[in-house]
């Protein structure tokens, strides 16, 4: 069935209003990774050839979620290949499975993606080894050469700063 005019302007303007919150879902499957924006536009691309499949009146945000996963799976399978490191299967499940990010939570998860980006490299990486391969930090720390201890004060710390960074970016002055 093909869509009619009004139809088709509904369409658009809840694949306009739910940007961010795409973004956001996307950011949160892929906290400090690159990528986050050819995701984003992968997302769109199948969202837009889907068009037809949407009902009108239904969840549209959750439906757009559905696709922005499956878009992430295609990005990690992607990187695995080339040979990259990439968050664990069981992460991103874990990660996903919570329920649909409110419009609320958008200005968080934009927040963490702004807060990702000012860590320097050191505390980057130390997020994505710990949390990308699921990797205990004795092993992480064996692995650097450096004692397990000074790795947890590290990454306590980096944690602390993005919670802090956050809470400065929220409206509310503090995480929801």
């Amino acid at each position: 069935m093909k869509k009619n005019s009004q139809s088709l302007q509904n369409y658009v303007q809840l694949m306009t209003q739910h940007q961010g919150a795409l973004r956001g879902f996307v950011v949160s499957l892929m906290p400090g990774a690159p990528g986050v924006s050819d995701v984003l536009q992968e997302t769109n691309l199948v969202l837009w050839q889907k068009m037809e499949k949407y009902e009108d009146g239904s969840n549209f945000l959750a439906w757009a979620f559905t696709i922005a996963r499956y878009e992430v799976m295609h990005h990690r399978d992607r990187a695995k290949r080339d040979g990259r490191i990439v968050f664990s299967d069981k992460l991103v499940d874990a990660i996903a499975e919570v329920d649909p990010i409110e419009q609320d939570n958008e200005q968080h998860l934009l927040a963490l993606e702004s807060c990702m980006n000012k860590l320097n490299e050191n505390q980057r990486q130390l997020i994505q080894h710990r949390y990308s391969k699921g990797q205990s930090l004795e092993n992480l720390a064996a692995s650097l050469q450096k004692p397990a201890s000074a790795l947890r004060v590290s990454l306590f710390r980096t944690r602390a700063a993005l919670k802090k960074c956050i809470e400065n970016q929220s409206p509310e002055g503090r995480l929801a």
